[in-house]
């Protein structure tokens, strides 16, 4: 049944990206550029030293394979296409057998992963968001099984490909800690050896791409700090819906808006997303402080630290959302994981329901694509309150543990 359902998943994805192949694969931006680095590498050129890219170097691996394999733009993003496909559906397995080791059904959150990733079809095998997806659902699975030191070697190749999976080392170092005894010494060496695994993995693609080029190798972090404010984020929304945007134009690879309030929106969006985290730990330490925080809770929290980044950032592009595709089908059960799982699809939905089907619209700042923006990021505050306000998925706190394993 679980081969089905990744079967089914992988067939429609591609069957509906597909649908708007052709000028959407050789006009996409991102496609171009992943295009032209895995040529350049082939080439035997060299990240960093030969030429500039915007992206950590773990990412880079994934574009040699459609590369070497394809030829021509639109050759390239079919292969591409279909091997994010092919993440996702490993990372709808590891969600499955996470949901096994959490003594849960798997269907129903192997359901949501594959509806999300179909209904996000435009950009869930455009962008290699997937190796994120996978990783995050790697370390679920490490989570669910007692095994975080292995999960913090699969966030750390995330991290190398996309800084965003270093948001969920934390859960997965609170977890470890709920889990480990020895009092607080022994909590802060599982700690320690948690983050030292993170930082030895992430050393291994970060070291040898700032040999090689360590001046374009810090401007691929610094290029996305110098950002102005996305067309799709949560504050451009507001502003859009205000009236407050005089113009959207092109920079840094992606559409940002100019008007009234956008500057004070930008500089508000590093100490925003600050107390957004905040709030989120809080939350957390609270849970590990009264006993309920175990293994069932790392994705809760992983997908509550990656809204809060979503929901503060200057940026919030579409592919974001695959980030949260192996957390939030496990944030919670009964009746509360099933509303927040909802939530979850109905932003999936409208974030295709705006890009790209309505994106022409909100570029001209139609009112009624502005209100489907609106109401995407709407919803996600309201998936990051729920995700937050869930029930101890045990009472108590109380979990079957896995004797015998590292519990850092």
């Amino acid at each position: 049944m679980l081969l089905l359902v990744g079967a089914g998943m992988y067939y429609l994805v591609l069957e509906r990206f597909r649908s708007l192949y052709g000028s959407f694969a050789t006009n996409s931006n991102d496609l171009r550029i992943y295009h032209s680095t895995g040529e350049a590498l082939l080439q035997g050129e060299l990240p960093y030293r030969d030429f500039f890219i915007e992206y950590p170097p773990g990412g880079l691996p994934f574009l040699l394979p459609p590369a070497l394999f394809t030829d021509g733009m639109e050759g390239f993003a079919a292969f591409f296409a279909a091997e994010m496909a092919l993440l996702l559906v490993v990372a709808l397995l590891f969600v499955a057998l996470a949901a096994r080791a959490l003594e849960r059904a798997w269907i129903f959150p192997a359901l949501v992963l594959a509806c999300g990733t179909v209904l996000l079809y435009p950009v869930a095998v455009a962008r290699f968001d997937p190796v994120v997806s996978l990783t995050l659902a790697a370390a679920v699975l490490c989570a669910a099984t007692g095994r975080s030191t292995l999960g913090h070697g699969a966030l750390a190749l995330g991290a190398a490909a996309k800084l965003v999976p270093a948001l969920a080392t934390l859960p997965l170092v609170l977890v470890a800690m709920a889990r480990a005894g020895g009092g607080l010494p022994g909590k802060l060496r599982v700690a320690a050896r948690g983050y030292a695994v993170f930082f030895a993995g992430l050393a291994l693609f970060f070291v040898p791409a700032a040999l090689l080029g360590w001046e374009r190798f810090v401007e691929s972090f610094t290029y996305h700090t110098d950002r102005g404010l996305q067309l799709e984020s949560l504050a451009a929304s507001v502003l859009l819906k205000l009236g407050w945007v005089d113009d959207v134009f092109f920079d840094y690879g992606a559409l940002e808006v100019q008007g009234r309030g956008v500057e004070l929106a930008s500089s508000l969006s590093l100490p925003v997303t600050a107390a957004l985290l905040s709030v989120t730990a809080l939350v957390a330490l609270r849970e590990l402080r009264l006993g309920r925080l175990g293994r069932a809770d790392f994705p809760r929290f992983a997908a509550a630290f990656i809204l809060a980044f979503m929901l503060g950032s200057n940026v919030l592009s579409p592919q974001y959302m695959l980030w949260l595709l192996p957390l939030v089908p496990l944030a919670g059960r009964g009746v509360p994981g099933l509303a927040v799982s909802g939530v979850f699809l109905a932003a999936c939905w409208t974030t295709t329901q705006v890009f790209p089907l309505h994106y022409s619209e909100l570029i001209r700042g139609d009112a009624g694509a502005v209100a489907l923006l609106l109401l995407r990021n709407l919803l996600l505050v309201l998936l990051w309150v729920l995700v937050l306000a869930l029930p101890a998925n045990v009472p108590g706190g109380t979990r079957r543990e896995y004797p015998g394993r590292d519990p850092a």
